[in-house]
């Protein structure tokens, strides 16, 4: 799917930007998955790509790992270090963990986790060490020497990185315009950012959300493109005057996952950006990925892509016109309160009068708008 293109400029690169790579499946010995020629046929059905970017939503080589007892719902991903197999054969050059299932082996289990994504070869994003440090960025040299830059991070985790903490790097405006200084000191021409945020449940984004991204490509970055939801979602394409537009993609879905709740989490989208000779986006193109009954993302049928390329246009025109909101709290909405009940009961079953006090000071305001919008209607 074309969707936009800039008139009389050739591309001399195309990167891919891609969702949740979450491939921690309970599959029996003989059922392991070949992850090179799944990587291999997606990256086939893309194109020719120099380089491509993923969030990779579980940790890996965690067998001397202790799985971290969380207070709450939730459960905690691991995985072999041969799905990395995986995100090399699609091309990608950097895979970023700011997500929640960050530190679900402990620091060990991080540390794990970026020592074998260094071993192949691969560039991880989204960890501070503190928040007085430089964000952290990737750069890298495409077509006849166009750059490009990225950077991660995650909305609304409790793990994230503070002035004296190391973790998680933070989803706030003031870090995405230190990166994008960064990025511009290190002669980036076009930069990309990846943020962990929305809402499981719907393909709707949250309007906190949308403003913050929206900010973000405001504020210099050209792509923001979000996952988490585990769904496909749509996007708005900002004007900048004097510096072309930007986008926002607030959904990408998934291009493998052990999350499967319904239908709606079996679709991914993959964005391809094209960028010509002088550093410039010149085509935005659209994959759409279809997970099959294991979660592993395969080439969509017609029909199949026909109704994700449907959903998508549909959500991104009720989000151009602000009709999304109504429609994202109504989705959140349902069972709310029975959710945020099962929560504090497992708080409690799992850690006691201290889980219960700890999953209490996680409750934010977000959570008290989206039931006082989904007790008003």
């Amino acid at each position: 799917m074309l969707l936009w293109q800039r008139p009389g400029i050739v591309h001399s690169s195309r990167i891919a930007i891609a969702g949740d790579f979450l491939p921690a499946m309970q599959l029996p010995p003989d059922a392991t998955p070949d992850w090179t020629k799944i990587g291999s046929g997606i990256a086939n059905y893309i194109g020719d790509i120099d380089a491509a970017a993923l969030n990779l939503e579980c940790c890996v080589d965690t067998a001397e790992c202790t799985p971290q007892l969380k207070l709450g719902l939730g459960d905690t991903f691991g995985a072999a270090r041969d799905v990395l197999d995986f995100p090399r054969a699609l091309r990608a050059l950097v895979i970023g963990v700011a997500n929640n299932h960050a530190y679900d082996y402990g620091q060990l289990g991080l540390n794990r986790t970026v020592g074998a994504i260094q071993s192949a070869g691969l560039t991880p994003i989204g960890m501070a060490r503190n928040l007085r440090e430089r964000p952290a960025v990737a750069v890298i040299e495409v077509g006849s020497g166009q750059k490009v830059g990225f950077w991660a991070a995650a909305c609304h985790l409790p793990e994230v990185a503070t002035q004296s903490k190391a973790g998680i790097e933070p989803a706030f405006l003031s870090r995405a315009r230190d990166a994008l200084a960064t990025l511009a000191a290190l002669g980036s021409h076009i930069n990309i950012a990846l943020i962990h945020a929305g809402m499981e449940h719907t393909n709707y984004p949250d309007p906190c959300d949308v403003a913050l991204m929206d900010n973000m490509a405001l504020a210099g970055f050209d792509v923001v493109a979000a996952a988490h939801s585990h769904r496909l979602s749509g996007y708005k394409m900002l004007d900048r005057p004097g510096r072309g537009p930007a986008f926002c993609f607030y959904g990408l879905g998934s291009l493998c996952s052990s999350v499967l709740y319904s239908p709606l989490e079996r679709e991914g989208l993959i964005v391809v950006v094209a960028i010509g000779n002088l550093g410039e986006i010149a085509q935005i193109e659209l994959r759409f990925v279809h997970l099959n009954e294991q979660g592993i993302g395969e080439i969509p049928s017609d029909a199949e892509n026909a109704a994700m390329q449907d959903r998508f246009t549909r959500v991104s025109e009720e989000i151009r016109s602000g009709a999304y909101q109504a429609r994202f709290y109504a989705d959140v909405g349902q069972g709310l309160f029975q959710r945020q009940l099962r929560d504090v009961r497992t708080a409690y079953a799992r850690g006691g009068l201290n889980g219960l006090a700890q999953k209490l000071t996680r409750i934010r305001m977000r959570h008290f708008k989206r039931a006082l919008h989904s007790a008003l209607g």
